[in-house]
């Protein structure tokens, strides 16, 4: 029996971790809008002062990139309850727009984590645009506060926690099983001549 469950722990394990990869991955969306490709990242520093949380995105036509859609396209992010519009600056130094700030240049809080959507509404180059983006931002201890958000009706959501415990637990384990086999073993010593 426990060679049994020696032989299907790891594999379990692997499936587990496999899952929860897949599930907190959802930090970059890729969408074909017409002849456009828009590629959504997220920024998921914790708060401080100096930081920011919250999306980037740019858009191309081929290898094109898609200029002044800051008078175009609104933004707006949707989780907790709650919906934040966001301001669209300029495209930044590196070719994305960068929101991360209200329109009233309130700081983006994701809450704690979890899941959220990004709104993008308005029309490229008179292509319309009315696309969500659905992500989960990971769970991250908040270590500075940032000015609230007129619009938060709720609190953050711990959610990701048991699937973080799980994954650290799962990952403690496969070292627990795997590390014995994994070490290199004693040298023998070599016969002298």
């Amino acid at each position: 029996m426990w060679a049994l469950t020696r032989r299907l722990l790891p594999v379990a394990l692997g499936v587990l971790l496999a899952i929860g990869a897949a599930t907190l991955a959802q930090a970059h969306v890729n969408r074909q809008v017409g002849p456009y490709t828009i590629l959504v990242v997220l920024v998921e520093e914790p708060t401080f002062e100096d930081n920011h949380a919250g999306f980037e995105f740019w858009v191309r036509r081929g290898s094109q990139p898609m200029v002044g859609l800051q008078q175009s396209v609104r933004a707006d992010a949707t989780g907790h309850g709650t919906t934040v519009d966001l301001a669209v600056p300029p495209l930044d130094g590196v070719g994305f727009y960068v929101l991360d700030r209200t329109p009233d240049g309130v700081a983006f809080d994701p809450l704690g984590g979890g899941a959220w959507s990004l709104h993008l509404a308005g029309s490229i180059d008179g292509t319309l645009l009315d696309e969500r983006f659905a992500v989960r931002f990971p769970s991250y201890p908040r270590i500075g506060v940032p000015r609230p958000v007129a619009a938060r009706s709720g609190q953050g959501s711990s959610q990701e926690v048991p699937l973080l415990l799980l994954l650290l637990a799962g990952a403690l384990v496969i070292t627990a099983v795997l590390g014995p086999r994994l070490r290199p073993g004693r040298a023998q010593p070599t016969p002298a001549q």
